[in-house]
């Protein structure tokens, strides 16, 4: 957002946006439904989102690792609070809480690797590889915790995923050797 200089301005306006838009969505769910219904989704989702990001609004760069700490906190009790607010338990042990730590720690992982690899080749071969192994985790403590029958799909990312990442570890190795001879 160029067209506002100032950080403080920008998480300011962002913020009169979200408000704006949560009683958008108060007025328009009362006014339809007269009682709070789908109004939960949006407003939980919006709050959670200004919460994660204002850090990175308002300080940059330097607001990364803040904003990563309150999504890695914030996620699961943002998910249990929809599960318990809709009325459409059993979904958040079984499902949103293996897809949620592993989505989370997939981050954190991503942010050590692209700060400390500093070949794009590599770093790419290195977060997909963690995205395969992470996938299959996901998908084996979901077929741990639930009786959901699914397709084996775990295990098809897993595979697909190591051999990109193989790929990519080979094409990296032959342009470095490319350009030493160079």
């Amino acid at each position: 957002m160029k067209f506002i200089p100032d950080s403080h301005a920008r998480l300011w306006a962002i913020s009169v946006f979200v408000f704006i838009a949560i009683l958008v969505c108060v007025i328009c769910n009362m006014a339809i439904e007269r009682e709070m219904t789908w109004l939960v989704y949006p407003v939980c989702s919006l709050i959670f989102a200004w919460g994660v990001f204002a850090p990175l609004i308002y300080r940059g760069k330097d607001g990364l690792l803040l904003s990563l700490g309150l999504l890695s906190g914030l996620i699961l009790p943002y998910l249990l609070v929809l599960e318990q607010w809709t009325h459409t338990g059993g979904w958040f042990i079984p499902v949103a809480f293996p897809i949620s730590v592993f989505a989370v720690l997939f981050i954190w992982i991503t942010y050590a690797i692209l700060t400390r690899i500093k070949n794009p080749w590599y770093a790419s071969s290195a977060i997909i590889a963690a995205g395969g192994v992470l996938s299959l985790c996901t998908y084996l403590a979901i077929l741990g915790l639930s009786d959901f029958a699914m397709f084996p799909w775990g295990w098809i990312s897993f595979g697909s995923a190591l051999g990109l990442a193989l790929l990519l570890l080979i094409a990296g190795r032959i342009r470095r050797e490319a350009n030493n001879k160079l």
